[in-house]
């Protein structure tokens, strides 16, 4: 009998290992080289203490939820919480200021990293778009886009730098990106194209906007429970929606996140909000 995990989105991340693992394994050899050049040069006082403690926090990448969001914070608590890593500070300051410097440059330069090609079954068809000039050039990131079942779908594989871990991917990225205003960005294509392919929908891809739609936050597809968003599309001056929106977070271990986005017109019959008829033939 095979091992399926319930929860979190780990059968799938565990089927798609082979295929997103390299970028965070490239990434996580290139940290560690950096950290032993960088404390090792012209020295012969050599800090093992930063070096193992920042090569446990690389470990953590691929273990802790919301990876450096949450590493980043207990590292600054736990150096000052102890005596002897305040010293330790005050003796190699310079060096280990100069070294967490590189390694976050290292880091983010790891976010233009490519992704994987988007894919899609074969009942979708065709993609009508496989680039998306409104995307952000970091992190990397391919969008391709279908029309399927009277919705328009986007496949977006995202890099994620901040964590290589499948827990808390999908939540961190989706706030992160929530945050920074990159959903709206997101879903100008998902608007334009809508406008050009489903009769009877238009809207000025310049003047809408989402607006966040409360729900449970992650649903069960299969075996497996993934996390959700739901957003409206909405005119300004009119609070009427025009379409809505379900984000799927699929988790990928390594650095990499695959984000289903389906959006379909209000005036659509279609009353499962969950869209598991499409997820789970993207699942499969």
């Amino acid at each position: 009998m095979p091992i399926v995990f319930p929860i979190g989105g780990l059968t799938y991340a565990k089927s798609m290992l082979g295929r997103f693992v390299l970028g965070g394994v490239i990434a996580s050899i290139v940290l560690m080289g950096c950290l032993f050049g960088l404390l090792k040069w012209r020295t012969e006082d050599f800090d093992k203490s930063y070096f193992i403690g920042i090569t446990i926090a690389i470990i953590c990448l691929w273990i802790i939820p919301w990876g450096l969001l949450l590493i980043i914070p207990i590292i600054i608590g736990c150096s000052l919480i102890s005596p002897a890593a305040r010293e330790e500070w005050q003796f190699f300051k310079n060096r280990r200021i100069i070294a967490s410097i590189i390694l976050f440059l290292v880091v983010n330069t790891f976010a233009f990293y490519p992704v994987s090609t988007p894919e899609a079954p074969e009942q979708w068809g065709n993609p009508i778009a496989t680039e998306n000039p409104h995307a952000a050039a970091w992190p990397a990131s391919e969008q391709y886009t279908w029309l399927h079942d009277g919705a328009v779908i986007g496949v977006v594989n995202i890099r994620t730098p901040h964590t290589f871990s499948v827990w808390g991917q999908d939540s961190s990225t989706v706030s992160i990106g929530v945050l920074l205003g990159m959903h709206d960005q997101r879903m100008r294509q998902s608007i334009e194209l809508a406008n050009s392919f489903i009769p009877t929908f238009s809207i000025d891809a310049d003047s809408f906007y989402l607006e966040s739609v409360e729900s449970e936050g992650s649903h069960f597809y299969g075996a497996d429970n993934f996390l959700i968003e739901r957003f409206e599309v909405k005119r300004e001056g009119f609070d009427t929606a025009l379409a809505n929106v379900l984000v799927v977070g699929l988790p990928n271990f390594g650095g990499e996140l695959t984000l289903l986005t389906i959006t379909r017109p209000s005036l659509n019959t279609q009353a499962d909000v969950f869209e598991e008829k499409i997820v789970l033939e993207y699942l499969d």
